[in-house]
């Protein structure tokens, strides 16, 4: 792996895209993800979608609960400021994949959560928990956007069992990005467009 380096503008596009989500009201966290991941300077596999799992859930959220645009962009920049923290290739090196881990950061900046918390903290790594349990369930090479695609799963399912907020998905999404990924599993990811 080369030297990552991350930019402030394309951590910025993100978060004005998810504004003009916000402003347009959308709640698909496919849809949402893949407006993002489309954005053109985000590479196939790189840090910013460490970003993207929890802008697009705070994103989400504050839609489908009629929150206040400033508090979503308060928010959005501190899931920023987490998101950074996440080395490249941290899923391998670490063991945790940095979609699952941008589910806690969501977790914890929607829910105030801090490290002294009393309550909410077990639930914040539970989430995670929960996101990286599903991304263990398809074996490597890393892909960012498999990784985000299982994350969103498993979090729109904590989300609806402990937020009590309802966000949409669809049941099978298949991957645009096969093509883009040299080491595409193909046929073992879920999310494979098959060929007719």
């Amino acid at each position: 792996m080369g030297k990552v380096v991350l930019k402030d503008e394309i951590f910025g596009a993100v978060k004005e895209k998810c504004l003009a989500m916000f402003d347009e009201k959308k709640t698909d966290l496919y849809e949402m993800a893949t407006e993002l991941m489309d954005i053109r300077e985000i590479p196939m596999h790189y840090p910013y979608h460490h970003y993207i799992v929890p802008a697009v859930l705070l994103t989400a959220c504050h839609t489908a609960v009629g929150g206040e645009r400033k508090e979503l962009i308060e928010r959005l920049d501190t899931a920023k400021q987490r998101a950074r923290n996440i080395l490249g290739g941290f899923c391998g090196f670490y063991g945790a994949c940095g979609a699952g881990v941008g589910v806690g950061i969501f977790y914890s900046v929607y829910g105030g959560i801090t490290p002294l918390s009393q309550e909410g903290w077990a639930a914040a790594n539970q989430a995670t928990a929960d996101a990286l349990a599903s991304i263990a369930g398809v074996e490597g090479p890393r892909c960012c956007k498999r990784c985000c695609f299982l994350a969103l799963y498993s979090a729109r399912k904590t989300i609806e069992e402990k937020l009590g907020i309802t966000l949409s998905m669809p049941e099978q999404i298949r991957c645009r990005y096969s093509e883009r990924n040299l080491d595409c599993r193909k046929e073992a990811c879920p999310f494979y467009a098959k060929e007719a």
